[in-house]
């Protein structure tokens, strides 16, 4: 095997061990991002439930 080909993959090597944790800690800090706004949906559908009591009005029929 020449040089150049050993550094080469030498390189792909190290972009790899500098990429791929980098991409897992995205795609984890993502799913907890999901995770979160599904809370926050359930506690805005809660607060639209109490106003709608609150007011005594009711929701129009969905189309």
């Amino acid at each position: 095997m020449s040089p150049e080909l050993i550094a080469i993959i030498g390189a792909a090597i190290a972009l790899a061990a500098v990429i791929l944790p980098g991409q897992y800690a995205t795609r984890r800090d993502i799913a907890g991002l999901h995770r979160d706004i599904g809370d926050l949906r359930e506690r805005m559908a809660r607060l639209e439930g109490l106003f709608e009591g609150f007011t005594r009005r009711e929701s129009p029929p969905p189309t």
